[in-house]
């Protein structure tokens, strides 16, 4: 089977950063987090790791897509944000993204929250 995906398909997700409370880095996924975007949302986090910004917010709420490399990319970070002595929370989960959640049970492995608000009491 061939790579038939164009460069522009293959780069479908984007990234918005900013600062919360409590030394958290609030870090929006834009677009779809699958095996052909997984490497940009690694090489991001790991930046983020390697500026010493361990304590991560992800804020899925402009997210449309996610496959089982997306999802596998979750508990990686969140691994790799614990051993760093950090910690990962999600946001704005849209339906869709939480349905998939809750049917392999990962909303009892990582924390996620309605919103940046609701999270920030937790920080």
């Amino acid at each position: 089977m061939t790579d038939r995906k164009t460069t522009a398909e293959k780069e479908k997700l984007s990234f918005e950063l900013s600062e919360a409370q409590k030394g958290y880095t609030v870090l929006s996924l834009i677009g779809d987090l699958d095996m052909w975007t997984l490497p940009q949302a690694k090489e991001r986090i790991n930046e983020l790791v390697n500026n010493k910004k361990v304590k991560i917010v992800l804020d899925l709420e402009k997210m449309n897509y996610i496959d089982s490399s997306g999802l596998g990319f979750f508990i990686g970070t969140l691994k790799k944000l614990r051993d760093a002595g950090g910690d990962l929370m999600l946001i704005n989960l849209n339906a869709y993204i939480y349905g998939i959640f809750k049917l392999i049970q990962l909303q009892h492995i990582i924390q996620t929250y309605d919103s940046l608000e609701e999270a920030s009491k937790h920080f």
